[in-house]
């Protein structure tokens, strides 16, 4: 029962050791050819003795006294110790440097320790279209494409046109919607040290709309095409009635007159009375040119008016 009850104890205390030191593990991303600062803990007292590790080999090393500052291994030359504080600056990492840094201050093993990772920068990033002979009818998509070799973690996000940036994977597919609607997509890389975006893709199914193909989704096409309907029937309407009160205006028909053109005068047309006038003119004129006169005038006898020249009393 009582080796039970210790067991138990020892265990607790192994569990919690090992929680512990999950706990002040503390994740560090550099990118790669940069100069990380590694700090310690603080310590009462002052400093007697450092010494640093690199997983579980010595990196550098210092004891007041006994031992001269030491770098060991591939960090030496591009390492610094400072022996009043106990930072450590690595210049120039590599991919190589990544690994568990601990420190021990004054013969004390310290609780927080570092999980260094050098990774290098994203690249930029180009939009390309997959499968490169895509057409409407099949599935098509874009990947934002770049070697990200030894840059993980990446994240991608995109953006359509000049909006906002989505979050997303390396690669997307296009809706039918997105393929008549959107004109460029953009897509960016980023890690924990960088981030870069690509140029501008421009859709290759987009096709601009023009003022006879706008779309018809947009309620703006119907209703200026309803008031222009409009307004076609109502010119229409006005010229008609225009038209039709111009035509009574001056086309309407003759209203009966008591004395029309060709109506019998005394008995005879125009046309009858003035062949008789002319007939009469004529025969008058026969008459003077032959010399005749049935009564002359007084003045031309010589004899006052009322006196015959051929009696005598």
């Amino acid at each position: 029962m009582g080796r039970s009850v210790v067991l138990g104890a020892l265990l607790l205390l192994l569990v919690a050791n090992v929680s512990f030191t999950q706990a002040q593990t503390v994740e560090k991303y550099f990118k790669v050819g940069s100069t990380p600062q590694l700090s310690p803990q603080p310590v009462s007292g002052a400093i007697s003795s450092i010494v640093w590790k690199y997983d579980k080999n010595l990196l550098a090393e210092w004891v007041r006294g006994s031992i001269d500052l030491t770098y060991y291994s591939k960090f030496r030359g591009r390492t610094t110790l400072k022996t009043d504080t106990g930072v450590l600056e690595i210049s120039n990492m590599t991919t190589a440097e990544t690994g568990l840094y601990s420190v021990e201050i004054n013969n004390q093993v310290q609780s927080q320790v570092y999980q260094i990772v050098v990774i290098k920068g994203v690249p930029i990033p180009e939009v390309i279209l997959q499968p490169l002979a895509c057409n409407r009818p099949s599935t098509c998509g874009l990947k934002c494409h770049g070697d990200i070799t030894n840059a993980g973690p990446v994240t991608y996000s995109w953006k359509k046109d000049d909006g906002e940036w989505e979050d997303g994977q390396d690669r997307r597919n296009l809706t039918s919607l997105e393929m008549d609607s959107v004109k460029t997509f953009t897509c960016r890389m980023k890690n924990p040290v960088s981030q870069n975006e690509s140029k501008a893709f421009k859709n290759p199914f987009y096709q601009e709309k023009t003022a006879g193909t706008e779309s018809s989704s947009s309620p703006v096409g119907p209703i200026v095409g309803g008031i222009i309907v409009l307004l076609v029937l109502v010119a229409a309407g006005l010229g008609f009635w225009k038209r039709e009160d111009l035509k009574k205006k001056f086309l309407k028909p003759n209203t009966p007159n008591t004395e029309q053109p060709n109506s019998p005068i005394n008995g005879k047309t125009p046309t009858e009375e003035n062949t008789v006038l002319m007939s009469d003119v004529e025969s008058g004129s026969k008459a003077n040119s032959g010399g005749v006169n049935s009564d002359p005038k007084p003045e031309e006898t010589g004899l006052p008016n009322g006196e015959d020249g051929g009696s005598s009393s």
